[in-house]
């Protein structure tokens, strides 16, 4: 009988099992890969004889590392390409700001070009009601004051004319090249863009085939591992009553249940995704930078212990459960409607869900770690709209959620 109170022996991975998913790998079969393990019978013969026992328990250690580190493997593959995706995306970030940018200065450009093209139109419409006469000659036989004087004040205005003439021209070509270049580098960066996201998709698409690879192997070598260390507590049973170890299990299996207890949903359907703690990281660009960060902060951090349940602010899809570069481990939570919730720092192996996964509101999806650049524990928690990052605080408080609170 395997033991359901020993812990697995994985330092970190990409899922967290509960009671039952303790017990689903208990009941899975062993991989071809274990196939070399030692049977019942050779633990049972080993404990007969000290020399075998002590061959035995080595053999079984052995084993438990390598399948350790075949685990460590595939999660350092994983870590690795949810690496690429978060800077593929920081990098479509910094491009849909740029673009920004650009857009309001086009804005101002063409509002300038219009201005200058109206100015022109007046100037031109003064003209018109010259009777098709030339200005300058009209305004220099005008009146009947002969004298030199007013023929002087003349020729002064018929000069501030000529130069607001040459002004306005000047004014009106200079806004018209303004505008027609920030058209054209607007249009560069939309190209740009266009690729960034593409190559920000295919990251994406590599982390979540490599996130769930390292899953399916965490998996594996778990079972592996529960069947391993059963077999090695045989062989080092000391007088330890089942009784105890069966209570041992039925509290373990107590404790992982309010683990995932859920956190309270208010009546629009949103729920707070941390517990109380201080506001220590707020939208916006960064007074002190973390080795590795952004210099622009686009979450809010809420200063939580180590081990904090972490709760879904919506009801969606899970789009990503992993590794992603500074912001450690990771979950993207889409409601489909264009609404993205991101949680950041997640500690090794407190991850709770899965891609593909659909959550409620205020369920338990992760627990709180300092993962990727954190400096301390704490969930970062991020809010985009199409994909855009926005002020997480504003956001939630519109929807009766005060975040830290």
């Amino acid at each position: 009988m395997v033991d359901p109170s020993r812990r697995l022996l994985l330092r970190g991975g990409l899922v967290a099992l509960g009671a039952a998913g303790v017990a689903g790998l208990v009941a899975a079969p062993l991989s071809a890969e274990a196939a070399s393990y030692p049977s019942w019978k050779d633990v049972l013969k080993a404990r007969s004889n000290v020399k075998e026992k002590a061959k035995e328990i080595a053999r079984l250690k052995g084993l438990l590392a390598q399948s350790q580190a075949a685990a460590d493997a595939a999660q350092k593959v994983a870590e690795q390409k949810g690496t690429l995706y978060q800077t593929a995306q920081a990098r479509v970030d910094a491009s849909n700001e740029r673009l920004q940018t650009i857009e309001k200065q086009v804005e101002a450009d063409e509002k300038r070009a219009a201005d200058a093209k109206q100015r022109a139109g007046q100037l031109a419409a003064q003209l018109s009601r010259t009777g098709g006469a030339d200005l300058e000659t009209t305004l220099l036989l005008s009146g009947t004051d002969s004298s030199a004087n007013d023929f002087l004040s003349k020729l002064g205005s018929l000069s501030k004319l000529t130069e607001t003439n040459s002004t306005i021209a000047e004014d009106a070509a200079a806004s018209k090249n303004a505008a027609e270049a920030t058209q054209k580098q607007m249009q560069q960066v939309k190209t740009e863009l266009v690729g960034l996201k593409e190559q920000a998709r295919l990251a994406f698409q590599a982390a979540v085939q490599a996130s769930a690879a390292a899953n399916e192997k965490v998996q594996q070598e778990q079972a592996q591992q529960v069947e391993l260390q059963a077999r090695l507590n045989a062989l080092q049973a000391t007088s330890e009553s089942v009784a105890r170890r069966y209570q041992a299990g039925v509290a373990a299996a107590k404790a992982a249940q309010a683990a995932g207890a859920g956190g309270s949903v208010n009546g629009a359907g949103w729920a707070n995704p941390a517990g109380a703690g201080p506001i220590t990281g707020v939208f916006g660009p960064r007074p002190d930078q973390p080795a590795g960060a952004n210099f622009f902060h686009r979450g809010t951090d809420i200063g939580v212990p180590y081990g904090s349940p972490i709760y879904a602010a919506h009801a969606g899809t899970v789009v990503y459960a992993g590794w992603f570069g500074t912001y450690g481990y990771w979950i993207e939570i889409n409601d489909g409607d264009g609404i993205q919730t991101g949680y950041a720092h997640i500690r090794p192996g407190g991850i709770f869900v899965r891609v593909g996964q659909r959550v409620s509101a205020g369920q338990n999806i992760a627990s709180v770690g300092q993962t990727g650049a954190a400096t301390g524990p704490h969930l970062h928690f991020e809010v985009r709209l199409n994909e855009v990052a926005v002020n997480a605080q504003p956001f939630m408080a519109a929807r009766g959620i005060v975040l830290g609170s």
